[in-house]
């Protein structure tokens, strides 16, 4: 059933969360409760959104039906519905991450200004939807899918909020937002004040192995762009065949909210 055998523990530990979530939303929490949790629910969400992302570049299950089901709990946990990744990003970043004046992650305003992370963060915000709709409008099947799925999501947040309004906004709503928002603010490193046509100077290298246990090895980002279609089981042996082509100053090390070069030797 999985494509590849690297998915299945990840794929175990997000769909446990998700129960966990399920769980905490029948019973009785106190305001305390439901607040700590909250916190904690933030934290791991975060963390699963870049698993959300390589299954939209590579679909995790070799029945369709899983994949759509997989995809359904990835919204309820990221805020990202299934297909979302792949009309806002593979379909327009990847192709455009060189360009700034077509990349849908631009971190360069239509002035040629350079945004900080929080600027980033919020025009991103405000904007993707619309660029989304220029990519949507290329690629009706897949605009067709985006909006079931859409529709989906919609129905079960607003679902959950009706009948327990504090647990569906506390443990669904509001993780869903932050979560998106705290990806979009972490995108802003990947590729901010890097301005080539080499595909090697293009993009921010992270190799700390905390870094890419808990992203699926998301900081072989040159090799990610060189391949969107790899596993990201692959990308480090990918890595290692062309990291001699990279140079030290694409390296750098991370705690996920503040970023230094990478001494290397």
């Amino acid at each position: 059933m999985f494509k590849y055998t690297a998915d299945i523990i990840p794929i175990s530990i997000f769909t446990t969360l998700f129960f966990l979530d399920i769980y905490m939303y029948i019973i009785w929490l106190s305001w305390i409760g439901l607040f700590c949790y909250c916190i904690f629910s933030i934290i791991s969400k975060g963390y699963i959104s870049p698993w959300n992302h390589h299954h939209q570049h590579v679909q995790t299950f070799s029945v369709p039906i899983m994949n759509r089901l997989l995809e359904v709990m990835y919204s309820l946990q990221t805020g990202i519905t299934g297909y979302g990744w792949v009309l806002h990003h593979n379909l327009w970043h990847h192709p455009h991450y060189q360009d700034q004046t077509k990349d849908e992650s631009a971190w360069k305003s239509p002035k040629w200004k350079r945004y900080n992370p929080l600027e980033y963060t919020g025009v991103v915000s405000l904007t993707s939807a619309y660029r989304s709709w220029i990519v949507w409008n290329k690629h009706k099947k897949i605009q067709r899918y985006f909006l079931y799925m859409m529709i989906i999501q919609a129905f079960i947040v607003i679902s959950l909020i009706i009948f327990q309004p504090l647990q569906g906004i506390v443990l669904f709503l509001v993780p869903m937002i932050t979560s998106v928002l705290i990806t979009i603010y972490l995108t802003y490193h990947h590729h901010s004040w890097l301005e080539s046509d080499d595909p090697y100077k293009s993009s921010y290298n992270i190799t700390q192995w905390w870094y890419n246990l808990l992203t699926g090895n998301l900081g072989y980002h040159t090799a990610h762009h060189l391949k969107g279609s790899l596993h990201w089981s692959k990308l480090p042996e990918f890595h290692k065949t062309i990291q001699h082509k990279i140079d030290a100053k694409y390296y750098r090390k991370t705690n996920f909210f503040w970023y230094s070069p990478e001494k290397k030797t």
